[in-house]
């Protein structure tokens, strides 16, 4: 669904018999994605093949 003002919406939902958690988050700005394009950008003569995600070039 687009609403607007919302960028992005993610839910993790973990559950057991009688229980659920619930974790979500909002992206409402482009600023939010920034620190991962800038690292990106930083790091992009370092991967030789395709990566997807960026534990490729972090220290995970």
């Amino acid at each position: 669904m687009r609403l607007p003002g919302y960028l992005a919406h993610e839910e993790v939902i973990f559950g057991a018999t009688g229980e659920s958690l619930h974790i979500s988050q909002d992206s409402i700005s482009r600023e939010s994605f920034m620190a991962g394009v800038v690292l990106a950008i930083k790091h992009v003569d370092e991967v030789a093949d395709l990566a997807v995600g960026l534990d490729a070039i972090m220290d995970l």
